[in-house]
């Protein structure tokens, strides 16, 4: 059932939407390519690590207020290896299976899959990275703890692939229960490349939830940091903490680094 933020968010998005003669968006939908998409309600939460009740990381500080001022989109799985060969005809994973999420992608390579996939759906298109805000927003699901699902070590296993539950290899997506905004592996099985470049910690962060990508943390080249987030099954659960962030060059290629898409609603403005 969804649980209370995800229906006032919803009730404020189809107010607006009505005031502008518009249908509500659909809570969930399904495009040609067969990835299923949630509605991700519009609202606030704290962003980070709340150093009064959890032991934090210093690239999750300081814990701050975000609000969305409209809903998006979050596919409800990562990118399969299926939908990934649909688009590009290869499949570059080392753990082969279609149903399982694809790795072995660099963020570059997530970008070269977003061109050709909005090519492809033309002209609507809008396939995108989630912002870092946005990845956290929807993976707690209304929830401030290290995980969804609470903060019970017993839990881990039942709830995600990682370290002590995956047998040392990615599993097909959806196999365990989804969050409460309808998520699956949020946390755990392969880490999520968002759009955001890296920061040293959240001082001067957006507050509207949009993607940071300006004064980042740079290679010796000059080329940004790049960002995932969620945990793998290789890593031990603190790696999958809502909070934890992951930093890498966006040519690396990894067999624990996949994707997870978003899409933007627009809101038409009221007929004046």
């Amino acid at each position: 059932m969804m649980n209370r933020y995800l229906r006032l968010g919803l009730l404020v998005a189809g107010l607006l939407l009505a005031v502008a003669g518009q249908a509500a968006p659909a809570e969930t939908y399904t495009d040609a390519l067969g990835m299923t998409f949630r509605l991700i309600p519009a609202g606030s939460f704290q962003m980070g690590c709340d150093t009064a009740r959890q032991r934090c990381d210093a690239t999750e500080r300081p814990a701050h207020r975000v609000t969305f001022a409209a809903p998006f989109y979050l596919s409800a799985t990562e990118v399969t290896q299926r939908q990934w060969a649909e688009v590009m005809g290869d499949n570059p994973a080392h753990f082969q299976h279609p149903d399982n999420p694809v790795e072995q992608v660099s963020w570059e390579d997530a970008q070269t899959f977003l061109r050709a996939l909005n090519q492809r759906a033309a002209p609507r298109g809008g396939y995108r990275l989630p912002s870092e805000a946005e990845w956290e927003y929807a993976a707690r699901a209304g929830t401030q703890g290290d995980f969804w699902f609470g903060d019970d070590e017993q839990e881990l296993g039942r709830h995600m692939w990682y370290l002590d539950s995956a047998h040392e290899h990615p599993h097909p997506v959806a196999q365990k229960p989804a969050n409460p905004w309808g998520l699956y592996d949020v946390q755990g099985n392969v880490l999520e490349w968002v759009s955001d470049c890296y920061h040293a910690d959240y001082v001067g962060a957006p507050s509207d939830g949009s993607a940071w990508t300006h004064d980042c943390q740079n290679l010796e080249d000059g080329t940004a940091l790049r960002l995932l987030r969620g945990g793998a099954w290789y890593l031990y659960p603190n790696a999958a903490r809502s909070a934890f962030r992951f930093r890498y060059a966006p040519s690396v290629r990894h067999y624990g680094f996949g994707l997870r898409l978003a899409r933007s609603i627009e809101t038409p403005r009221p007929t004046p």
